[in-house]
């Protein structure tokens, strides 16, 4: 694994600019249907270490947006949102099977949103806001299914939360599990410090490509999801931020900053963040390459039915049969097929 640069003791600040300001967001804490979870990890152990290391930085107040199907398989589950909000934090709406907005139209998609609401209403209107964020942060693939979706959203009293900064973090989770499974403690905590460094990398690029679009640094929201390998890596990941000067701040400060209140004027149906909607919607060119480190992990402990390829494709299915869509390929920026 040498795709990804290493961390320094003291890594340079982010911005030339000043200190970054960001915030955490964490998506889908009790994974999705078809996603395996590493050895020796649950979700709510998972959950209580991502608060011990949020609670470490001083961070409060971060909100959780989860698709809620699991919890038909195991209503036990539903503990853990009570744990997450007694902790100090929000719960958000991110749908009840997880659909790309692309493979629905607006009725049936909207009618997952309420569905994800019956197990999860008590707890989203106990936050500030009500907070919902797009699967894979679609908005709708063409402009009538946006319009269409972003009215049923404020009939429901919703915000829709973007992501502006991630680390397709997502997929290194079943590399994650195969080395826990079968490789050594010193290849576990080899792709842990990959992990992290990925996650610096990634959002030094992500805020590099923000201020060429808008010539300053907005406040940023940043996404992890509820991984195993987050669980065990996120207090280090802060770490780093910290140590690169960037500030935690909260996810009404973030949505104060037009760059994420408003929608950018151009239909993206490719899988990416809001920097780079922005950035198509205003003709500024900017680098948003899938991390190269993603194809390398998945060189360790290959083995069948665990490669990201096979769960990525058993997870669709789950989508697909549950919400009567068809599969359908989601393009990356740029022109590329995921």
């Amino acid at each position: 694994m040498h795709s990804t640069p290493g961390i320094n003791k003291t890594p340079l600040p982010v911005s030339p600019l000043g200190r970054l300001k960001i915030a955490i967001t964490i998506d889908d804490m009790l994974l999705l249907r078809g996603v395996p979870m590493a050895p020796r990890h649950s979700v709510p152990s998972n959950i209580r270490a991502i608060i011990s290391a949020l609670k470490s930085h001083g961070v409060a107040g971060v909100y959780q947006f989860s698709n809620t199907a699991p919890i038909e398989d195991d209503a036990n589950l539903l503990e853990v949102f009570d744990t997450w909000v007694e902790s100090g934090h929000h719960v958000a709406n991110h749908t009840h099977n997880h659909p790309p907005l692309n493979w629905l139209d607006a009725d049936t998609y909207a009618r997952d949103i309420e569905e994800a609401e019956k197990y999860l209403g008590r707890y989203i209107n106990q936050a500030p806001r009500r907070c919902f964020r797009f699967c894979m942060d679609l908005w709708g693939d063409t402009a009538c299914k946006c319009g269409a979706i972003l009215d049923r959203l404020e009939d429901m009293g919703y915000t829709p939360v973007p992501v502006s900064i991630g680390f397709h973090d997502i997929r290194w989770n079943a590399a994650y599990c195969r080395v826990l499974k079968r490789g050594s403690p010193e290849e576990a905590a080899q792709i842990r410090r990959a992990y992290v460094a990925s996650a610096l990398h990634e959002l030094r690029v992500h805020a590099a490509n923000a201020r060429a679009v808008f010539g300053r640094d907005p406040i940023h929201i940043w996404l992890i999801h509820g991984t195993s390998i987050a669980a065990d890596c996120l207090e280090e990941i802060l770490d780093c931020f910290r140590a690169a000067a960037v500030d935690f701040v909260s996810l009404d400060d973030a949505m104060g900053d037009p760059m994420n209140a408003e929608v950018p004027p151009r239909i993206s149906p490719e899988f990416i963040f809001q920097v780079e909607k922005w950035a198509l919607s205003l003709g500024v060119p900017v680098s948003d390459p899938i991390p190269s480190i993603l194809d390398d992990i998945e060189e360790l402990h290959p083995a069948p039915g665990e490669m990201q390829a096979e769960i990525t494709l058993r997870m669709r299915e789950h989508i697909a049969s549950a919400t009567g869509a068809k599969i359908q390929p989601i393009p990356l920026y740029p022109n590329q097929q995921h």
